[in-house]
């Protein structure tokens, strides 16, 4: 059986989202299996995201040590096992003591398996990085619903089946066509650069706003369809599946829309689409329209991760994982902290509240989106000039 690099890593995004999926999906019924309230839970989240970026920042150290396969091969099943342990959670101390070691090894697997499809996209000569993400979102947007079905008609534990194959199979094709490689010596760029800091500082808060308004629209979905209409609750995955599958397919597109319009163009017409789902999913009681308002929120926040991205690495070409690592550091604040609020929110005010403050936020991102271009501009404009003298 003969398997391309690009078709193992492709697995290994596939294997990422079914974990994520079905773990999702399932939610809403594990929260209350364990007793885990929304303020209980907005903790966990950020506590899972904590963990989430401590294990990627040690991805320099991790990557001296071991390459990608190898990591990759350790990693994936310690995923799955995680994703088991969340699904078996009885209480709120084993809910805990899951959300960190799922969160620890998707952060790991996260890291290694986009490095490696940056190697396979080198490899290629063309681009396709954004094929694999996209295929990561559509197994979220699977997994989520089939989550939601198997924990409401069977209970969350046989959840563990659906994503084991696909696991499998992505570890056979790691093993099979993912070469080992000599660990590299990071040659690293000993003079000094200068940052544009303050618009590196704009990204990196946009940055952080667009991670916790996903996190909000995957981990919160599942419990407010539950809560909209209990009789379909075996349906509740529908939110995560629709918000996956839009998110992704936009993210297919996404290369050909930013060099049609613009990173900033488009980032600020996509916060606006996203925010006025969010609005929808604040006010609405009906299932099928907040079903409808989450596709939304999924086209509105596809493309701006990748224009971030784009946008640092443009910034500082001499030293671009410089300048993504101080864009990292910005944005993790309000992954962390943002949790938690909408949790307090939650508790006091009820689920539809913490669409209401995501609006808030990502009305907050488009503002800082708008600084940040008007900042590029005024520095593009006095390289221009100094080019000229």
């Amino acid at each position: 059986m003969n398997i391309t690099p690009r078709a193992a890593i492709t697995l290994t995004f596939i294997a990422f989202g079914a974990v994520v999926g079905i773990n999702v999906g399932a939610l809403a019924v594990l929260q209350k299996q364990a007793g885990v309230t929304p303020l209980i839970f907005g903790y966990m989240a950020a506590l899972g995201m904590l963990s989430n970026m401590i294990v990627m920042g040690l991805g320099g150290f991790i990557n001296k040590h071991f390459d990608h396969r190898s990591v990759l091969l350790f990693i994936l099943p310690i995923a799955y096992v995680g994703l088991i342990i969340t699904l078996l959670a009885q209480s709120v101390l084993s809910f805990a003591i899951a959300i960190i070691l799922f969160n620890l090894a998707l952060g790991a697997l996260d890291l290694f398996m986009n490095a490696e499809a940056a190697v396979v996209e080198h490899a290629s000569s063309k681009p396709i990085f954004s094929s694999f993400h996209g295929a990561v979102l559509y197994a979220i947007a699977i997994f989520g619903i089939i989550g939601s079905i198997i924990s409401i008609w069977f209970g969350p534990h046989w959840g563990l089946i659906p994503p084991l194959p696909i696991v499998a199979l992505a570890l056979y094709a790691i093993h099979h066509a993912i070469p080992h490689r000599p660990i590299a010596e990071h040659e690293e760029n000993q003079k000094t650069v200068q940052l544009p800091k303050k618009i590196l500082i704009f990204i990196g808060i946009v940055l952080g706003l667009n991670v916790a308004c996903e996190l909000t629209c995957i981990q919160w979905s599942g419990r407010l369809l539950a809560e909209l209409a209990p009789q379909l609750a075996a349906y509740s995955g529908l939110g995560v599946t629709f918000y996956g599958f839009c998110n992704g397919t936009t993210r297919l597109f996404a290369d050909r829309l930013r060099a049609r319009f613009g990173d900033f163009k488009l980032m600020m017409v996509s916060l606006g689409i996203a925010i006025f789902g969010l609005i929808v999913l604040s006010t609405t009681p009906s299932f099928m329209i907040s079903v409808l308002a989450f596709a939304a929120s999924g086209i509105g926040l596809a493309s701006i991760f990748p224009c971030l991205f784009s946008i640092t690495a443009k910034l500082v070409p001499e030293a671009r994982a410089t300048a993504l690592a101080f864009v990292s550091a910005i944005g993790g604040a309000p992954r962390i902290l943002l949790p938690i609020g909408l949790g307090m929110l939650a508790q006091s005010y009820g689920l539809n509240a913490i669409y209401g403050a995501a609006a808030v936020v990502a009305a907050i991102a488009l503002g800082f989106t708008y600084l940040a271009a008007k900042e590029t501009e005024v520095r593009a404009d006095s390289h221009l000039q100094v080019s000229k003298l």
